[in-house]
């Protein structure tokens, strides 16, 4: 038995090996330039989803709507009856979902009341595609208001998990050409290429990454950081160049802040941040923990200046793995103002990690985290 699992691990090993070399290859991360007329910032579920399903309503031509995770349950039924309604109004409705974040997906969304289609299902040899995850979330009405960030469509995303409490995201809503960016984004993945159609021309830069094309953008970032970087991300696995990057900017006297959750909502993944978080500390970083529930959000500051918000955890997954969405504008910016506001106040609700509270986290923590450490490139 333990033959076996050995030859899997070393199976997965060649298949992210393999994987990245052909990803680098025919990488199709793709970058643009647009602008926004209106933003608003939604940071729990019930907002957000109310305000969706108050657009979708008023859609007249095009819906296309993504998530990695779409549940089977109250919330989710209620956006599939909604699109199932459109659809018959005569109002073109495609959804898309990956193969392995949706693997539960309910036979009934596949039914031809609309277009459903997944992204990356596995395929022999699987060279990457057993591990890609489409991480995306998009929703675009009519090709004019667009949102996107880090929920996913379930009753989790609304506080109903007892064990993880209210959940924290940030998911924002725009009006404007960005709608056109995102909608471009949407329809790559759903499998038609147009690059190049939209204008490059406005205060937004709208980055669609995949493999290690996010892991290098956001290294030059923290090369060239003088003052601040702040990182708020509901997981803390840093690829080794990353790592390296932060304890560097911290010993040229850049402040370092990061902020995570207390609770886990994967456990292998906490285990495997517990010593990063100890070596940040001990090079001078300040962390701190969420505590009024499960924070999800991703964001990134640097010198106070620019804002990288989006779909990307900052963990290896998100970094080299995942294909991902991801938005920076500089500080004069709306949606560097709304994320500025709504990071700088769970900061002021959360509790600075000590020492005492890393010398005191559970045995099997501890011991996870030795044992995730051949594993923290999948995680």
């Amino acid at each position: 038995m333990l033959w076996i699992i050995i030859l899997l691990i070393l199976l997965l090993m060649i298949d992210f090996q393999v994987g990245r070399f052909l990803v680098s290859k025919r990488n199709n991360s793709q970058s643009w330039q647009t602008t926004t007329e209106e933003v608003e910032l939604f940071a729990e579920g019930n907002s957000l989803f109310e305000a969706m399903i108050a657009d979708i309503e008023k859609a007249t031509e095009s819906i296309d709507i993504q998530f990695f995770i779409i549940r089977n349950d109250r919330i989710s039924n209620q956006f599939y009856t909604l699109l199932a309604r459109k659809h018959a109004e005569g109002v073109r409705v495609r959804l898309l979902t990956d193969w392995v974040g949706s693997f539960k997906f309910r036979k009934k969304w596949l039914n031809q009341k609309f277009f459903v289609r997944k992204t990356n299902p596995p395929r022999f040899p699987f060279f990457y595609h057993l591990q890609q995850r489409n991480h995306r979330k998009v929703l675009v009405i009519d090709q004019r208001i667009s949102y996107f960030g880090g929920f996913n469509l379930g009753d989790e995303y609304v506080g109903k998990d007892v064990k993880l409490g209210k959940w924290r995201d940030y998911h924002l809503r725009m009006i404007g050409k960005i709608g056109e960016v995102m909608q471009e984004s949407f329809t790559n993945d759903w499998g038609f290429t147009n690059k190049g159609q939209i204008p490059q021309t406005g205060d937004i830069e709208v980055l669609s990454t995949e493999g290690e094309v996010l892991e290098k953008e956001l290294l030059d970032y923290i090369e060239n950081a003088k003052e601040t970087i702040e990182i708020g991300s509901p997981y803390f696995i840093p690829t080794r160049k990353l790592a390296q990057a932060l304890m560097d900017a911290l010993a040229r006297g850049v402040d370092v802040t990061i902020l995570v959750p207390e609770k886990a909502d994967h456990i292998i993944a906490k285990a495997a941040a517990l010593p990063y978080f100890r070596k940040m500390k001990e090079h001078g970083a300040t962390i701190y923990l969420y505590v009024d529930g499960f924070f999800h959000g991703k964001v990134l500051f640097f010198d106070r200046k620019i804002c990288d918000a989006g779909t990307a955890n900052f963990d290896r997954r998100s970094l080299q793995l995942n294909q991902e969405l991801n938005l920076i504008v500089g500080h004069e910016h709306p949606i560097y103002h709304v994320m500025r506001k709504t990071f700088d106040f769970d900061i002021s609700t959360s509790k600075r990690m000590t020492d005492t509270w890393l010398n005191h986290q559970p045995l099997y923590l501890k011991i996870l985290s030795w044992i995730s450490i051949p594993f923290r490139i999948f995680l």
